[in-house]
């Protein structure tokens, strides 16, 4: 152990100041000496580098620039933190009893899933410590209760400071601060999201068997391509529930490795994560096989007789982020023959053997990420043009809508044991019929305004629960969109519209947006949500009507100005580029509001603002702008400032509010700021001489800052319908402007069309 007084250590922009107190170091691990605990009077301080991260930090602990003390405190480190501390403290003899300090916060850490543990495990055994530098410091302060500030070199934002909170029956880590260390910006530092990854998964072979019992077993077999070199310990991830067997080298030689403990039923995870050590140093470049063999239960569940459902990611091993780079599939199911399963990919052999139904499926293109779903299925097949739709509903309800059925049935016809009307049969396959027709409707739709669709099939299943999700040429469902219209209503779910056409066409469209163009990092990841969401509202518009559409982005806007449960505005949280970090104790549905609600309204009004009433096809400028999207990035990673580009390339005369033809003012605003603006529009008209009338109109704008500029569409009214005139660019909190009618207006307005997230008064 060791005295300290006044000692100060800095990681970029963290600084740690050790006023007065005792250090105990760790034994050394490899050579190095990689902790230590601190008893005494600490100081954290963190300045901040833009105005994003200091709205955020704002948020959590109403500060400008952290600052608190802390008492107690841990460190890992596997940078030169022992050699720098060794030199300027006061050794001692340890006392009789080690501190516990230190195991004890790392249960705790292990307890919330936190998964620090393997990440120095990874430095510790690296030849290169720089390049894998890491430095943590979990600090327990007087009112926020234990935080966090790191350093970690593998990330592109080096650092993060923040605290795991009470989320509900959870714990969630809040990120108070996140950024690139050295004065890099996010674009910079994200602009090859695989640099820091060690490795790339380049294909997978995987031999699975799935049980009636909803148990599953598998072989993966992974080429992967090392990006670093020097690494002995590569981390994958990988659900818990599935225990590893044994992981192996090309050669079948067995390795060392490590797993978090089994979550089973637990509500928070101990981790999801496997540490594999390498029999030798890793070159960068060469690549080289790892065969994992695992199985477990509770990947897959029973949810009913002949009801099965696969909700985890994580059934085979997988890079943390795969959803910025692709690998090709090749997957081998055994599964009950007296069942039917789907996967991810082209079908290419079905056999039997003995009660087992043995399919393969082969990935083309390569996929982000692979699935599969199996029951006791009602398929159903249409058609898109050239794409297969193919219906996989259970014949038999799940056991939530089975036990519907028990409560609504009744003696007689139509009677109800609990006073509800009886409500038929609720089996999925029911709707198989239209389903499959919706679900084309969908993928018609959006291949006119996104371009191709980027796979041969697909396939789409229900699952229990109310939400949805995607893989590549794979839909869930929720089972209760699979209801009809009466079971709905019986139910007393009045939103039928959201239930089935959103639902539907928001979960189609992530074919596109998240699989045929994915997201380099959590900054962007509103491209694959918020373009969902606006595809529900486009797929909305052509299977209702305008109407319908316009409703939708109103009550968009109402529920970004409704407030959470600490009285945040959602709207105010933070920007869409804050991504999963919305989230939070703060506001925990911060991130499906913003992302989804405010991310879809975002593409909406670009939509307006290529729109074109004088062209038959309205939005043949912004169909044109999104299909050069797709096709630019298809089945590759897009940022932000990606699709900024692309946007820039379309925009009209009108959107270029700044003249230097790019939309750095709307994605400022919309994008990567907060806010929406007031406006007030007056006019009022005049005679001319000449027989014309003269328009005198203003725009006032309030709630925003005063540099915030916006291109307002003027509408005119006459015999109960709109159409656009023109716009208003208001570059100035006043905006005076007039011109010119050969007539009386009935009416003038502006934002007719929901055109602009704002507040109008007129």
């Amino acid at each position: 152990s060791a005295s300290v007084k006044d000692l100060t250590l800095e990681r970029d922009r963290i600084r740690l100041t050790l006023a007065d107190g005792t250090l105990q170091f760790t034994q050394p691990v490899n050579g190095l000496v990689f902790g230590a605990t601190f008893r005494g009077h600490g100081r954290l301080q963190v300045s901040v580098p833009n105005r994003i991260e200091e709205e955020q930090l704002r948020l959590f602990t109403k500060q400008d620039g952290l600052d608190m003390e802390f008492t107690e405190a841990t460190f890992c480190f596997t940078d030169n933190t022992f050699n720098e501390v060794a030199a300027k403290v006061q050794w001692a003899a340890s006392g009789p009893t080690a501190d516990d300090l230190y195991t004890s916060r790392q249960q705790q850490r292990e307890d919330v899933g936190a998964e620090l543990l393997p990440r120095l495990f990874k430095s510790v055994l690296s030849t290169d410590r720089q390049r894998t530098a890491l430095f943590a410091a979990d600090l327990k302060t007087k009112d926020r209760g234990w935080i966090q500030a790191r350093f970690d070199a593998l990330e592109p934002e080096e650092i993060t400071v923040g605290r795991w909170a009470d989320v509900g029956i959870r714990k969630h880590f809040d990120i108070w601060l996140s950024f690139p260390a050295g004065g890099r910006g996010a674009a910079e530092a994200w602009h090859d999201p695989l640099a820091r990854e060690d490795f790339n998964i380049r294909s997978y072979v995987i031999n699975a068997t799935v049980t009636g019992g909803a148990e599953l077993a598998a072989t993966t077999r992974m080429t992967l391509e090392p990006r670093l070199a020097g690494e002995r310990v590569l981390l994958f991830f990988l659900d818990s529930n599935l225990r590893v067997d044994s992981v192996k080298d090309a050669q079948g030689h067995a390795l060392a490795f490590y797993q978090a403990r089994e979550s089973k039923d637990r509500v928070q995870s101990y981790g999801e994560y496997v540490a594999v050590a390498l029999p030798e140093l890793t070159k960068a470049g060469q690549s080289q096989t790892l065969e994992f063999r695992y199985a477990g239960k509770r990947v897959v569940r029973k949810v009913g007789a002949g009801n099965y459902f696969c909700e985890s990611f994580g059934w085979y091993p997988a890079r943390e982020n795969s959803f910025a780079s692709r690998a090709d599939f090749e997957i081998n199911f055994r599964s009950p023959k007296k069942y039917t399963l789907v996967a991810t990919g082209n079908k290419v052999s079905e056999t039997t053997d003995g009660d087992w139904l043995i399919t393969s499926w082969k990935s083309d293109p390569p996929l982000a990420v692979a699935g599969f779903a199996f029951g006791d299925y009602k398929v159903y097949n249409e058609k898109a043009g050239t794409v297969d739709i193919d219906i996989y509903a259970n014949r038999q309800p799940d056991d939530f809508m089975h036990s519907i059925e028990q409560v609504t049935e009744g003696s007689l016809p139509g009677e109800s044991t609990f006073g509800m009307p009886a409500m038929g049969s609720l089996s999925p396959s029911v709707m198989a019929k239209t389903m499959g027709i919706e679900v084309a409707n969908t993928v018609r739709l959006f291949e006119l305004y996104f371009g191709p669709y980027p796979y041969k099939h697909l396939a789409v299943t229900n699952i229990p629960y109310s939400y949805g999700q995607g893989w590549p040429g794979l839909l869930y469902l929720s089972a209760l969109s699979f209801l009809d219209s009466t079971q709905r209503h019986n139910l007393g779910i009045r939103d039928n519209i959201w239930l089935t056409d959103f639902f539907r066409a928001h979960e189609s469209s992530h074919q596109w947006w998240g699989h045929r163009v994915g997201w380099k990092s959590y900054h962007d990841q509103w491209l694959s949500e918020g373009f969902a969401e606006f595809s529900g509202y486009l797929y909305i518009l052509y299977r209702q009507n305008q109407k319908e559409y316009l409703n939708r982005l109103r009550l968009a806007r109402q529920d970004l100005a409704a407030r959470d449960l600490r009285n945040h505005v959602y709207e105010s949280v933070g920007p869409v580029w804050m991504g999963r970090r919305l989230s939070s104790s703060e506001s925990p549905r911060g991130y499906a509001t913003v992302i989804y609600v405010k991310g879809g309204y975002i593409l909406h009004m670009l939509r307006m603002m290529l729109y074109d009433p004088r062209n038959q096809e309205h939005d043949q400028l912004f169909q044109t702008m999104m299909r050069d999207f797709c096709k630019t990035y298809d089945n590759k990673a897009a940022s932000t400032e990606d699709f900024k580009a692309i946007v820039e390339k379309y925009m009209t005369r009108a959107m270029d509010l700044e003249g230097n033809h790019r939309m750095d003012w709307f994605f400022r605003q919309y994008v990567y700021g907060t806010g929406v603006p007031h406006y007030e529009f007056r006019y009022q008209t005049q005679n001319t001489p000449e027989g014309k009338v003269k328009i005198l109109g203003k725009v006032t704008r309030s709630g925003v800052p005063d540099d915030w500029m916006d291109t307002l569409p003027l509408y005119l009214h006459k015999g109960g319908g709109a159409m656009r005139i023109g716009f208003v660019n208001a570059t100035k909190p006043e905006t005076p402007f007039e011109f010119l009618m050969s007539s009386q207006p009935e009416k003038l307005s502006l934002n007719y069309n929901e055109d602009v997230l704002a507040e109008i008064k007129q």
